[in-house]
């Protein structure tokens, strides 16, 4: 009998579902006053639903998409503001808490390692890979 790979469609919707939906948070959050607790608490929810989609490999779902998300939302909140003041400079931090460079963006990536770990144990619970 062969056993589906759930494990390659979960870790690509999860990879791409996270990456999105956090560029355009981070992209629409960037020049707002928002509080940390909620600046930084959507995308650890996000996260942690990344895990559980992906299942064991969130560990690696969650960071490669807070990764891409970083990047594509400092593309989208860049372009945003230079639509309106086209002088504006690049956008590489958000809320001063998530900055990108590398020595800073180590820590987030870790975070988002362990909410993915714990979001795929979660997940392997709920639906087995095989």
């Amino acid at each position: 009998r062969v056993r589906p790979r759930l494990w390659r469609p979960r870790v690509l919707a999860s990879f791409f579902a996270t990456t999105i939906g956090l560029a355009f948070w981070w992209a629409r959050t960037g020049p707002l006053p928002i509080p940390p607790p909620v600046l930084l608490g959507v995308p650890a929810a996000i996260l942690f639903c990344a895990g559980v989609i992906a299942g064991r490999l969130g560990a690696a779902a969650s960071p490669l998409g807070l990764l891409f998300s970083l990047l594509l939302g400092s593309l989208i909140a860049t372009q945003l503001h230079q639509y309106y003041l086209p002088t504006h400079e690049p956008i590489a931090s958000f809320g001063g808490y998530v900055v990108l460079a590398l020595p800073e963006l180590l820590a987030p990536l870790a975070l988002a390692a362990v909410l993915g770990l714990v979001g795929g144990v979660v997940g392997e619970r709920l639906l087995p890979s095989g």
